[in-house]
């Protein structure tokens, strides 16, 4: 049995909070639409039932007890709670409201800097953007939709591939000042490892379709995030095996080079995941669209444009 089963009455609190706010039973009546003698009683009760003194009176001076101060602060707080999860729910089921899950690196490297375009053709969409390496959990964590990147297998969901990838190796001019002519010179230089990238072999992968027998990389750091890997391959940490689509600006910008032109092509993809129940939503089908739309007009996979000189 739940604690809360055992509290009084909610219409019995709400008069309380409203009585302890106003210290005056007419006007508390006035905001409740109830008579003096209802919220008298109902006070009244609420002691009796508590077995506590929440107001003390003096001629025609009313005050809270310390007991009554405690809970009129619990019950207001837990009320004001209540309220904004009940018009949360009421926006949400009406559409107005769109949380997103999506990867940290699709986010920093391609989805934020284009949201805006979104927000303008839906200013009375209330956008919220949850970044997480982690599944999104859409019946506890207030999700509406997610952007993944996976196998497309994920039981229960309704998943719409968006984007296919491609692999190749990326490093900074500052790495090493001898110029790369052949793929086995790699293998000489600390490979940064991606705990996904891992899991499929994708280093060996490349190699192989490179012309280089070689094994699982042993040297160099692993992480499970793209984005931090590309930021270590950035600051000269070593060679990291990039997704096209989230390699353009740094090489576009020279930041990062590719030194061979030798692509594979990734084994996961790009999907739209959410619940059947939410495929609906209004506010899901106008991120859907307008996602479609950005991508077919400005994909991650398109050529950087010319670094500057």
């Amino acid at each position: 049995m739940h604690a809360w089963q055992h509290l009084p009455a909610l219409r019995t609190l709400r008069i309380f909070e409203c009585a302890a706010r106003h210290l005056n039973w007419t006007r508390a009546a006035e905001e409740l639409h109830l008579t003096h003698g209802a919220v008298s009683l109902q006070v009244k009760a609420l002691e009796e039932e508590l077995g506590l003194k929440l107001f003390e009176r003096s001629g025609k001076k009313t005050w809270l007890t310390d007991a009554g101060q405690q809970l009129a602060l619990g019950v207001r707080d837990s009320l004001n709670e209540l309220a904004a999860t009940v018009t949360r729910v009421r926006e949400r089921a009406a559409g107005n409201v769109l949380t997103l899950s999506v990867l940290p690196s699709f986010a920093a490297a391609w989805l934020v800097g284009r949201l805006g375009g979104f927000l303008a053709r839906h200013p009375d969409v209330e956008f919220n953007l949850q970044s997480s390496i982690g599944l999104a959990d859409f019946r506890n964590d207030g999700v509406d939709v997610a952007i993944r990147w996976g196998s497309g297998r994920w039981p229960g969901l309704r998943c719409e591939k968006l984007l296919d990838d491609e692999l190749f190796p990326v490093l900074s001019p500052k790495l090493t000042r001898r110029k790369i002519k052949h793929p086995s010179q790699l293998l000489d230089l600390p490979l940064v490892r991606i705990k996904q990238q891992m899991r499929q072999h994708d280093w060996v992968r490349w190699f192989s379709a490179a012309g280089v027998q070689t094994s699982e990389p042993r040297r160099g750091a692993i992480f499970d995030d793209t984005e931090l890997a590309l930021r270590a391959a950035a600051q000269g940490q070593g060679v990291v095996l990039a997704r096209r689509s989230l390699a353009g600006d740094r090489l576009a910008s020279g930041e990062l080079i590719a030194p061979f032109d030798l692509r594979i092509p990734a084994y996961y993809a790009y999907y739209l995941v959410c619940p059947e129940s939410h495929a609906e939503k209004p506010s899901v089908q106008q991120f859907r669209t307008w996602l479609i739309e950005e991508l077919a007009n400005s994909s991650p996979l398109a050529p950087p444009p010319e670094a500057p000189v």
